[in-house]
C-alpha cells in the first residue's frame, strides 16, 4: 500500500508540476504579489496532496519566537519537504538556491520571477559579497530570506558543517537568524521522487533567534548546535 501511495503521489508531483509551470506561464508577467500569491497556492495543494495521498501532515512549533522586522531564516535540510513548508510558513519567502535551479524548464523562470537568490558554488569570494548584497536587497524588499547551511540534503544520521555563507551574512546584515529544526527526513527522504516516503506528522520547530553581537565563529557554532541537538530529538 505504502509503494502504491508514494508512486500515486509521483505522478500526481510530475503532473502537477508541468501543468502548473506552464499554464502558469503568463502569470509570471504579473506584479510580484501576485505571482507569490499563485505559487503558494500551488504548494498549498502539493501539502494537501500530500496529506491525502500519503497520510503525511505537519506540525509547526514555536511560532512565538519570530521576531519583529526583518530576519533571516537559517533551516535544517532533510528533504524536499521543509522547501514546500517553509514557502507557505513564511509570507514573501525567497530562498538562497544554487545557481543550476535557475535553468530548470519552466520552473527555472518562476524561480527567477519569485526573485530567489542564486549563487554559483564555484564562483570564489565573489559569491559571499553577491549572496550578502542581493539578500540585503530582498530584505529591504519585505521579503523573508531562507538558507539552508548545510548546503545540501542531509539524511537523518549524518551530519555535515554548516557553510560559512550563514555567518557572513549574519555579522554583515546586522539581523536577527532564525534557526529551524525538523525531523521531514523521517517521513521523505532526500530524493523528491522518492518512494519511501512514511505517512505521520513532521515536526517543524523555530527556535529562539540569535541576534546580532556574536563572533561569526561564536554564531556558527551556536546555530549549529542548537539546530543539529534540537533536530535530533525530534527524531
Amino acid at each position: 500500500m505504502s509503494l502504491i501511495r508514494n508512486i500515486s503521489f509521483n505522478l500526481f508531483l510530475v503532473i502537477w508540476a508541468a501543468l502548473y509551470t506552464i499554464a502558469a506561464l503568463p502569470i509570471l508577467l504579473m506584479p510580484l504579489p501576485v505571482i507569490i500569491m499563485f505559487s503558494s497556492f500551488a504548494v498549498k495543494i502539493v501539502l494537501l496532496m500530500l496529506k491525502l495521498i500519503c497520510g503525511i501532515t505537519y506540525e509547526i512549533r514555536g511560532k512565538e519566537n519570530i521576531p519583529d522586522g526583518s530576519f533571516v531564516v537559517a533551516s535544517k535540510h532533510q528533504s524536499p519537504l521543509e522547501t514546500f513548508i517553509l514557502m507557505v510558513l513564511f509570507k514573501r519567502t525567497v530562498f538562497i538556491l544554487k545557481k543550476e535551479l535557475l535553468w530548470l524548464p519552466f520552473i527555472g523562470l518562476h524561480f527567477f520571477a519569485l526573485k530567489m537568490i542564486f549563487i554559483d558554488r564555484k564562483g570564489g569570494s565573489s559569491v559571499i559579497h553577491n549572496m550578502t548584497k542581493t539578500t540585503k536587497l530582498r530584505l529591504k524588499e519585505g521579503r523573508t530570506v531562507v538558507i539552508f547551511p548545510e548546503g545540501t540534503r542531509v539524511a537523518i544520521g549524518q551530519r555535515r558543517e554548516y557553510k560559512s555563507g550563514i555567518a557572513f551574512l549574519y555579522s554583515s546584515l546586522s539581523v536577527p537568524v532564525l534557526p529551524i529544526a525538523l525531523n521531514t527526513g523521517l517521513f521523505w527522504p532526500r530524493n523528491i521522487m522518492s518512494l519511501q516516503r512514511n505517512c505521520g506528522k513532521v515536526i517543524v520547530e523555530i527556535l529562539p533567534p540569535i541576534y546580532p553581537g556574536l563572533t561569526k565563529k561564536d554564531f556558527l557554532t551556536l546555530l549549529q548546535n542548537s539546530i543539529e541537538e534540537r533536530s535530533i530529538l525530534l527524531t
